[in-house]
């Protein structure tokens, strides 16, 4: 696996880790604890997007069609 591998998979899991911290945000009654998992969730976007600027900038222009769903 190369890097352009490794950051299109951290890429893809880190999306995926949002939204199941927004999915739990949103789920969870207990508000102390959805709140973290909403915090956690906008925390997890912030590595998303770094990770998908990496990527266009290694990569060039997202060509790969999960690249151009988001």
């Amino acid at each position: 696996m190369d890097a352009i591998d490794c950051l299109e998979r951290a890429w893809l899991n880190s999306q995926e880790t949002v939204r199941d911290f927004e999915m739990y945000s949103k789920r969870i009654q207990e508000g102390e604890i959805s709140q973290v998992f909403k915090q956690l969730a906008e925390e997890e976007g912030m590595h998303a997007k770094k990770l998908r600027e990496l990527l266009i900038k290694y990569k060039g222009e997202p060509t790969d069609s999960a690249l151009k769903n988001n």
